[in-house]
Formats: C-alpha cells, sequence, structure tokens
C-alpha cells in the first residue's frame, strides 16, 4: 500500500551539464501530471511524463525540472565581419586613419566588441536526455519510497479500524435475536392491543403468521452476513501490492449500503447504537483512504 503524499529529487551531471528533478504529489482521484521545465528541456517532457505514468497511478503531481551549465564547454566564436568595416570606415570617415585596412582592431574594439561574438559549444541532445532520465529516476525512487513509509502508517491505522469494525459486528450479531424476539412481542401485543380496541379476532395461526412476517423485516441476518465478507475482502485488499484505492472505497460504498440496511431494519436501541458506531469507523476508513494510491 501506498500514500499519494510525497516528494522526492534527483540529481545527475554530464559533460558540466547539471539537471535536478523534484517531484511532489499528493491526493487525488485520478494521476494529474504538471511538468515545469525551462525551454530547452521541452523536447524532453514526453520522456518525462512517460517515467511518472510508469510509476506512478494516482495523485496530483507537479514535476520540476531546472538545468545548471558550469560553461566549461569549448567555446564557438563569429565574426561579424560587416560590422567591423563599418567601423573601421567610420575611423577613417572621421580622419582618425587614411585607410580602412590599417585601422587596427584594438581601435575597432574601442568603438565596440560586439563584432566577435562567442557562445558555447550547443549542449548534445544525448547528453540532456542522459541526465534528465537519471534525475527523473532517482527522484521517482526517493518519492515512491516516501509514499511507501506514510503506505504503511495508514496500512497500520486501517488494520486497527477494520478489528473495530469486526468486534461491533458481532456485537450485532450477538444481538440481533434477542432484538427480533422483543420486537416480535412488541408487535404481538400491538395486534392484541388493536384486535380489542375493534372488538375483532383472528385465528391463532393466521395471528401467528402475521407476525412472523412483520418480525421477520427486521431480521439483519442477510447483511450481517454480507458486511463480515466485504470485511474480509477489504483486509484481503490491503496486503495487495497494485494500487487500490478505487477497490477500496467501492468495498467501503458496498459496506455502507449494509449499515445503512441495518439501521433502517433494527428496532433495537442498542444495535442503533452499534450502526452509528459502525458508521463513524467506515468515515474514518473512507477518510484515511482519500490518500492511498
Amino acid at each position: 500500500m501506498k500514500s499519494m503524499t510525497g516528494f522526492g529529487s534527483g540529481t545527475a551531471t554530464k559533460d558540466g551539464i547539471t539537471c535536478t528533478v523534484e517531484i511532489k504529489s499528493v491526493n487525488a482521484r485520478f494521476l494529474d501530471l504538471f511538468i515545469r521545465c525551462p525551454k530547452q528541456m521541452n523536447p524532453f517532457e514526453s520522456i518525462i511524463r512517460g517515467m511518472v505514468q510508469d510509476r506512478i497511478n494516482r495523485g496530483k503531481v507537479e514535476v520540476s525540472v531546472s538545468i545548471q551549465d558550469a560553461g566549461e564547454r569549448p567555446k564557438t566564436f563569429t565574426i561579424n565581419s560587416v560590422l567591423r568595416k563599418q567601423i573601421q570606415e567610420l575611423l577613417v570617415q572621421e580622419e582618425f586613419y587614411d585607410d580602412p585596412k590599417k585601422v587596427p582592431l584594438q581601435a575597432v574594439n574601442s568603438i565596440s566588441n560586439d563584432w566577435i561574438q562567442q557562445q558555447d559549444t550547443p549542449i548534445a541532445e544525448e547528453v540532456l536526455s542522459d541526465i534528465v532520465k537519471e534525475s527523473t529516476s532517482s527522484a521517482l525512487d526517493a518519492l515512491i519510497a516516501m509514499r511507501a513509509v506514510e503506505g504503511e502508517h495508514i496500512q497500520r491505522d486501517l488494520v486497527d479500524r477494520i478489528a473495530t469494525l469486526e468486534n461491533i459486528i458481532s456485537h450485532i450479531d450477538t444481538n440481533k435475536s434477542g432484538a427480533v424476539e422483543a420486537y416480535r412481542e412488541h408487535i404481538r401485543s400491538k395486534i392484541q392491543e388493536y384486535l380489542l380496541s375493534l372488538e375483532a379476532s383472528i385465528s391463532e395461526e393466521r395471528f401467528l403468521q402475521e407476525i412472523a412476517i412483520l418480525a421477520d423485516k427486521t431480521d439483519i441476518t442477510e447483511e450481517i452476513v454480507r458486511f463480515s465478507s466485504h470485511v474480509v475482502q477489504l483486509k484481503n485488499t490491503l496486503t495487495d501490492e497494485n494500487p487500490i484505492g478505487r477497490k477500496v472505497d467501492f468495498i467501503l460504498q458496498e459496506m455502507n449500503r449494509e449499515v445503512n440496511t441495518i439501521g433502517s431494519k433494527a428496532m433495537d436501541s442498542s444495535i442503533t447504537e452499534f450502526v452509528v458506531q459502525l458508521k463513524c469507523e467506515l468515515e474514518k476508513i473512507r477518510e484515511q483512504v482519500q490518500n492511498v494510491e
């Protein structure tokens, strides 16, 4: 089990170029991926996106890429001959010299040195690709490790809460027979009072049949069995190595449905109290699961 919350950073250096990738994630229903990177790294955004999608299934994920250039690569020089000649002709025109060819470069530089342009050798594409992949992989490793640690904490909490669910449903199962019998007697008494008020009567067989039909509507055995089955499913799901968030969401919906049915059918105050406890625990589990991948 992994949490959807985490942070990871990775750095790689090659040929004087350092790439740093930082990835942070928070909970989200699906995978929402946002990548911020320098313009020169735009061609590699698809590589980063693919690497993240291969290892992250859910969460709002933000990736930040930065590049540092130590500038230690060979230089390339470009001569702007047109600008140099213009400066030389200007100096002759102003009678500092009588021949453009005799104007020294030092004099040209005194006017402007823009006629010589210096640039670093362009960064090889394979260099950028290599350091992007390496730094992104390192950042993902760190992110996933943090998500796994957080996931372990969540799992321990969920295991404890599932044990509480089992304890509560056990109490409900123990008390259900007494609750049904108490309701049966309540119905028997009410029907008898009603018949007396009407000065009417029915056969004992029909009387018992009607009581049995009404009392059967309060039987929660099936709901308890289904709820217990969902508890087993939930426990098994927590041990799954694959992303489980959506599956757990579905199981919790089914468990809530059974609890609501138990609450609507139960006519006993003690069972109603247990139902409230079940709903509280299920809500706490649901809140925790919102951060599970």
